[in-house]
Formats: C-alpha cells, sequence, structure tokens
C-alpha cells in the first residue's frame, strides 16, 4: 500500500513533470474512481494547467488553475508516465493526455479515489479528514504526542497507525519505525515515557528520509520500484535473524495487521 514515503515520491517526480503543463483530454474508464459525476470531473479536469503538486499525508493534491484534483492511492493506486499512444492496461481506469506524454493510473483493488474541490474548500476537506501533523511538523513534539496519547489504553502499533495523530505512517513504516526505538508494537501508548515518544518521533523523521532516498517501496511513476524494501530490518522479516541481536523475528496480528518484530530488542516490560 502506498504509504507517505511513496505519495511524496510521486509528488516529487511528477511536479518535475506536469508542473506549468496543460490536461488536454482526460479519460475515465471507471465512473466509481471518480468521486464527482464523470462528465463534471472531465469538464472541471479537461484544460487545465497543473499549477503544481502536493502532498498532504498519503493525499496527493493536483493544484489545478480554477481547482484541486485529489487522489488518494488507498491499496495498490498508482500512475504510469507512458507515451501518448500508449496501449491502456485492463486496470488503467483514469488517463490524463499532456502534449508529450499521457499518465495512467492503475489501480487493479479498485479502492482508490479521485475527487475534484473548489479551492475554497481545501481546508475543510482535510479538516473533515481529522488528519494528524506531518512528520515535519516542528509541533510534533514528545509532550504532543504524550498529551494525544494519554486517553488511549491501546497499543502503540495501532495509534501510528491512526492517521489523526501523526499523518502518513502505514504497517511496513510503523514496523521499521518501533523496531529502532526499541519499543513493542502491543505496548499501551498511554504508558509511553517523553523518551520513548521523542525515539518515535526522531526515527520516523529517520526511516522516512532513507526511504525517500531509495523511492520507497511501490513501483515510481517510471515502472520501476523503489528500493528501500532491500533496507528493511523486520517488516516481512519474519522467523529471520534480527540485525541486532540474532534472535528470530516473529509476527503477530497487532490493531487487526500483520506485525513483525524482534522480541528481544522490543520487550513489553
Amino acid at each position: 500500500m502506498p504509504e507517505l514515503v511513496e505519495v511524496e515520491t510521486t509528488r516529487r517526480d511528477l511536479n518535475k513533470i506536469i508542473k506549468n503543463k496543460r490536461i488536454n483530454k482526460v479519460d475515465v474508464f471507471l465512473d466509481k474512481i471518480v468521486y464527482n459525476k464523470k462528465q463534471e470531473f472531465i469538464l472541471k479536469v479537461q484544460n487545465e494547467v497543473v499549477k503544481q503538486v502536493q502532498r498532504r499525508g498519503k493525499w496527493l493534491i493536483f493544484e489545478l488553475e480554477k481547482s484541486y484534483l485529489i487522489i488518494h492511492f488507498r491499496m495498490e493506486g498508482r500512475f504510469y508516465l507512458l507515451p501518448l499512444n500508449a496501449e491502456i492496461d485492463k486496470h488503467d481506469y483514469v488517463v490524463f493526455y499532456f502534449d508529450t506524454f499521457s499518465l495512467h493510473y492503475n489501480d487493479p483493488r479498485l479502492f482508490g479515489k479521485m475527487e475534484v474541490i473548489e479551492k475554497d474548500n481545501i481546508n475543510t476537506f482535510f479538516k473533515d479528514k481529522n488528519l494528524g501533523l506531518e512528520y515535519t511538523d516542528p509541533n510534533l513534539t514528545e509532550s504532543y504526542l504524550k498529551d494525544r496519547f494519554k486517553r488511549h489504553h491501546t497499543e502503540i502499533k495501532k495509534l501510528l497507525l491512526d492517521q489523526s495523530f501523526i499523518t502518513g505512517i502505514g504497517n511496513i513504516y510503523a514496523d521499521e519505525i518501533l523496531f529502532e526505538s526499541k519499543i513493542n508494537p502491543k505496548y499501551p501508548a498511554d504508558k509511553l515515557s517523553k523518551k520513548k515518544l521523542q525515539l518515535i518521533i526522531d526515527n520516523t523523521k529517520i526511516v522516512f528520509e532513507k526511504s525517500l532516498k531509495c523511492k520507497g517501496t511501490y513501483p515510481n511513476i517510471d515502472g520501476k520500484r523503489g528500493t528501500f524494501e532491500n533496507y528493511l530490518k523486520v517488516h516481512m522479516r519474519q522467523n529471520k535473524p534480527c540485525y541486532n541481536c540474532g534472535n528470530l523475528i516473529v509476527k503477530e496480528k497487532v490493531g487487526g495487521r500483520g506485525t513483525y518484530y524482534c522480541p528481544n530488542c522490543q520487550k513489553k516490560s
């Protein structure tokens, strides 16, 4: 699933290519992908110039001249950059045509969504999503997390996946952040010390920035997969030795999600 790093990688790549470019034509091959009615969506996007590509949490935002086009990839959505005359894949559901290339939205699981909203509604849109702070926000401090977590006697892994505290963390990165912080994913969030919470903040930044250098873990707009999977220390490493202590990595369900951790380095006590 594309997480903050994968969406940010897409944003950076697209900004280099489609910024200040006009969308000459739009094809929508599956109505359910767009929240707006199909023809309304096409009319609001077609012939608009992409002023810039932005991101909020896991949401990708095309700032157009008159409105915002907002995209959420959900489970498997992604963009591919292709020639104008490229063949349409069976999972390509929206295609944007520019002067010399096309941008295909591909989504095998059909969970992704696109929506065009008026510029005056952008703040309301994200307020309704109840998103927490970005990992780069200076207001993301141990005091902020201590205050937000104090009423939540539940697993810290579950709260890291809750977008209303720190936005953008998904399953892969939650496992890696907690491993680097030596915190058990089942440890109660309200019992974490400020020192441990600062470790979570610090390691969120470290893990995200390292992954951004590797372009994430997902296929990018050129079809090449990011290489951060090669550097994962716990996620998807069940029954393999921990890089720190040699104990075997275990996998359990935490908050309904498959969770990988080292029972020695990440003791619950």
